[in-house]
């Protein structure tokens, strides 16, 4: 390919089709095998080519600069997939005993994000993600794990009083970001897949999936990570 995609443009291939997430609109496209196939060829002589990179040129997705380009990640083949019911948070922690702080704590945290999301994007949202995790250092906090389940089955809670629905993006920024409150270190990931299409968010501590299905890794592509 002559180009590359922008910082906020994030791209996979899956069964040969190509996905792109624009984290600026918060909105996916996604390309048929036949335009993924004229894309990644690159024939400046093919007509389709020339306006697909001209549509997305005045998008802002890709740029004509190639220095330093990364090549177009490719799924794995054999990635499992997860159905429309997998994720729920009112299952989360059912058992978990309800602690007052924390579940305030995630109801401010979750109020503060759909603002922050409402005004400001994703965009600003994942910046500051990137911006927290650039800046960790220092120990975690004793007690890290009870505060985990603690803020995770807050979460929980909080989904069930807000007038809004939390979504496992918010559920997975705000245990982010709570792991960065902590100063422990964490993954932040968002997955995709085609059949049926459906983008998933989830947090990963060494490797352990936190509060969802530990082997989302195994199951999702993943199209964003921080």
């Amino acid at each position: 390919m002559d180009f590359t995609f922008q910082p906020h443009a994030h791209a996979i291939l899956i069964d040969n089709q190509l996905v792109v997430l624009d984290e600026k609109r918060d909105t996916y496209l996604i390309f048929n095998e036949s335009q993924t196939t004229t894309l990644t060829n690159g024939d400046k002589d093919c007509t389709e080519y020339n306006e697909i990179r001209h549509e997305l040129t005045s998008l802002n997705i890709i740029t004509d600069t190639i220095d330093n380009a990364t090549p177009l990640t490719k799924a794995n083949d054999d990635y499992e997939g997860i159905d429309n019911y997998t994720w729920g948070i009112k299952r989360q922690n059912p058992r978990q005993p309800f602690k007052l702080l924390p579940t305030m704590r995630a109801c401010l945290d979750l109020l503060h994000l759909k603002l922050t999301i409402a005004f400001g994007g994703l965009e600003t949202c994942l910046a500051s993600m990137r911006a927290s995790k650039k800046a960790l250092s220092g120990s975690p906090l004793s007690a890290w794990h009870e505060s985990i389940e603690s803020y995770a089955q807050g979460i929980r809670i909080a989904s069930l009083v807000l007038p809004f629905k939390v979504k496992c993006l918010e559920s997975s920024v705000c245990l982010f970001k709570h792991a960065m409150r902590n100063n422990k270190d964490c993954d932040f990931f968002i997955g995709v897949q085609l059949y049926d299409f459906l983008s998933h968010a989830w947090v990963e501590i060494n490797g352990k999936v936190i509060t969802d299905d530990p082997h989302l890794s195994r199951k999702l592509p993943k199209i964003l990570t921080i």
